[in-house]
């Protein structure tokens, strides 16, 4: 055992601690460590010593990459797998906060190269309990957040702040791409089977933002029920189910190449711009997009809003500015779909759809609290009435129509076969697209739906959370799951990187 400590007595501290880090050791009657056998560890997280400080009150841990944190006993009785039952959910509403009044540490040990920490507690309330083992990488990784730091050069107390994502440390890799780019391609039964596909699928989503998945498959009818079951199956085994549209009685939208068109969002000889969906909707819902081909080979085209807002940033900083601060209205009255969430069709009077009212103010470039761009928000077709001052009415529209135009510059804009049974996916909050060329022969039936951002964000984070035990079976899913997602970050040894 690399530490020992009983009833709240270190055993050794300092440099023997440090060599006996990689050492199992026992006590001996004059309190003097024998060495017993070497298990030399190197890893940054093993724990090297420990010892109750303040009367068991707190432990005191030092890790092997020179970092010493105090912890409270009652923090680390309460946050260990054992609080929690085999639904995730702690065993007791009320004994894990009732009962810990005047605990303390009576003995813990680090074991297995300090791989590991035995804790056992004795309180007024509890009595005494058995030990506890804690994975010190998962000790390691919380320490910054909960402990008292104690080494050298520490700094303050580290809070954390809001909910975070695994996704975030991919944000700083993002480059710009523009008509050349190269969008990544997936197996769509590869991708439905495999772990790391689906994180390299997740981690393309973010750069470059846009990628195809092949052989999703056609319907075996191109009803508008039926039509969506491969792009919902599909979705289903490596997301989640689809949002759920207000008033459409599908998780999916219908759209289909015909004489007479349903609305002008689906009449295909009314090509739109290129647009970001959902701009309509109050914090745009609709962060990954799904687009099915089910029926027909056609051609598309994207663009990278990275690019373009990067653009607008150097070659224009003050149009930028105005289009980065400046808030505009996207709104529209839904009337698309009957009460039985069929599409409504204008020809027909008899055709009545049941309306809802959607508005959102926001600047065509959001920015994140860094700087960075979070999302585009483009749709110029649903654009409502701009409520803008005065002064600035002359400046921004200015600054709006040349950002229009250069969403529509060859330079930006990349054109791509898409074949039918494949599906297209894009991060709606980075990567615009356009209305599709089809030839006068060819038929078409298009499904696309939407899933919002902490549904893709958890999921990712469940493929990290399994890609992690993998890597290391001992920190399976009880240490992974409920524990913030700054901490998780940390036990993720190798962090992902943006895709070239």
């Amino acid at each position: 055992m690399a530490a020992l400590l009983c009833r709240g007595r270190g055993l050794f501290s300092g440099a023997a601690a440090r060599f006996s880090a990689t050492s199992a050791v026992r006590a001996t009657p004059s309190d003097t460590p024998k060495v017993i056998a070497s298990f030399p560890n190197t890893k940054p997280h093993a724990v090297v010593d420990c010892k109750s400080v303040n009367g068991g009150r707190q432990l005191s841990v030092e890790f092997a990459d020179g970092t010493r944190y105090e912890v409270h006993a009652s923090w680390l009785r309460d946050s260990a797998p054992t609080r929690a039952g085999a639904d995730y959910y702690r065993k007791s509403a009320t004994d894990d906060v009732w009962g810990m009044g005047g605990l303390r540490i009576s003995c813990a040990e680090s074991h297995s190269g300090g791989e590991r920490l035995s804790v056992e507690y004795e309180g007024v309330e509890v009595g005494p309990a058995g030990p506890e083992v804690f994975e010190a990488k998962w000790l390691h990784s919380l320490a910054p957040f909960v402990g008292k730091a104690m080494h050298d050069g520490a700094g303050g107390e580290r809070f954390i702040q809001g909910t975070g994502s695994l996704m975030d440390r991919l944000l700083g890799g993002r480059t710009p791409w523009y008509s050349g780019v190269e969008i990544p391609a997936f197996d769509a039964r590869h991708l439905e089977s495999d772990l790391d596909a689906q994180v390299q699928f997740y981690e393309a989503m973010i750069c470059p933002g846009v990628a195809m998945v092949h052989g999703v498959g056609t319907p075996d009818s191109l009803e508008m029920k039926h039509a969506g079951a491969p792009l919902e199956a599909h979705c289903e085994k490596i997301l989640g189910r689809l949002n759920q549209h207000p008033v459409r009685s599908t998780r999916y939208a219908f759209m289909q190449k015909m004489a007479q068109p349903h609305s002008l969002d689906y009449d295909h000889s009314n090509p739109l711009s290129m647009h970001t969906d959902h701009a309509v909707y109050h914090g745009t819902p609709g962060f990954l997009q799904f687009l099915h081909q089910a029926q027909g080979h056609v051609r598309s085209k994207v663009a990278d809003g990275l690019a373009l807002a990067e653009h607008m940033r150097l070659e224009h900083p003050d149009a930028y500015e105005l289009l980065t601060t400046v808030n505009i209205t996207h709104s529209s009255r839904n009337e698309l779909y009957t009460a039985d969430g069929s599409p409504r069709n204008p020809a027909d009077p008899g055709s009545r759809g049941v309306p809802f009212e959607l508005v959102h103010t926001h600047p065509i470039i959001v920015l994140d609290g860094s700087g960075r761009l979070e999302k585009v928000v483009q749709s110029e077709t649903k654009r409502g009435v701009c409520a803008l001052p005065f002064s600035v009415y002359e400046p921004f529209m200015a600054a709006y129509r040349l950002w229009s135009q250069l969403c529509e510059d060859p330079r930006f804009v990349h054109h791509f076969d898409w074949p039918e049974g494949s599906v297209v996916v894009t991060n709606n909050w980075r990567t615009l697209h356009g209305r599709a060329t089809v030839r006068p022969e060819v038929a078409r039936t298009l499904c696309i739906g939407y899933a919002n951002r902490i549904l893709v964000e958890n999921r990712y984070r469940l493929l990290k959370q399994r890609q992690a035990e993998r890597a290391n079976p001992a920190l399976d899913h009880r240490w992974l799951t409920r524990v913030p997602n700054q901490a998780l970050e940390r036990m993720d040894g190798a962090l992902s990187r943006c895709p070239a």
